[in-house]
């Protein structure tokens, strides 16, 4: 299969890299799949290729292809057929026969593949890394884990993928942390880290100064957090600032 895209080498292989890390963590059980699958910049799949069902897919994968996890597990073969072109499928199927029967828990598999929610839309391009997850016996058949990337976020991606699999007791600690937090709350802890004082947030955002004020103690709650430092640190981890 060719690829479209022009990708910089070194971003498909810190991303590669990263997958066979996490991918480790999660077969040594340090790691739950459901807990970090949505913070993770990317579709993050579970499929079992015998039964061929996608056991797993995380949020963002979910808003890609508009369908709830329980839809796309119910949809069994025709998942593959409904989102793929069907010449990429036939060729994928060869590959990863190959790289299943050589269970080498110790490699990943990666390729370019084109995806779209329907047939209203156009491909667009991904790249997928792929790792088998170890079983307990020789005769069951491994699942595999996958993580896709839109190419035009590679870089940016690549950079929270990389820190996810090099260090990510910090993220696991605070995920659920995250997850409390409105929108609104989000925008007031970008603007606290940008330097705005509360009178220039409440400009900004066009909110009361007691509204802003309100969101600032709700955050600090929610994370149990009690300075500027940690709220940085927490922003910068998750995404919201550089």
């Amino acid at each position: 299969m060719r690829n479209q895209t022009s990708i910089p080498f070194e971003d498909a292989t810190l991303i590669s890299a990263s997958v066979l890390d996490i991918g480790k963590r999660v077969s040594g059980q340090s790691l739950l799949i459901e807990e970090i699958g949505d913070y993770i910049p990317g579709s993050v799949m579970v499929q079992d290729l015998v039964g061929m069902t996608n056991n797993y897919m995380n949020k963002q994968g979910c808003e890609i292809l508009r369908h709830s996890k329980e839809e796309l597990f119910t949809m069994g073969s025709g998942y593959f057929r409904k989102f793929f072109p069907e010449d990429e499928v036939r060729f994928l199927t060869g590959k990863f026969h190959q790289f299943i029967s050589e269970r080498d828990y110790n490699k990943v598999f990666s390729f370019f593949q084109r995806v779209r929610p329907d047939e209203s839309e156009e491909y667009k391009w991904y790249l997928t890394t792929s790792r088998l997850i170890p079983v307990l016996s020789e005769t069951d058949i491994p699942d595999v884990m996958h993580i896709s990337v839109d190419v035009q976020s590679l870089p940016v991606a690549g950079k929270h993928i990389r820190n996810l699999g090099h260090d990510n007791s910090y993220q696991i600690k605070y995920y659920h942390k995250f997850n409390l937090l409105s929108k609104r709350e989000k925008e007031i802890i970008i603007s606290i880290c940008q330097g705005f004082s509360s009178l220039e947030i409440s400009d900004r955002l066009f909110i009361s100064i007691h509204t802003v004020n309100n969101h600032r103690k709700n955050i600090l709650t929610k994370l149990e957090i009690s300075s500027l430092a940690q709220l940085i640190r927490f922003a910068v981890a998750f995404g919201l600032v550089e």
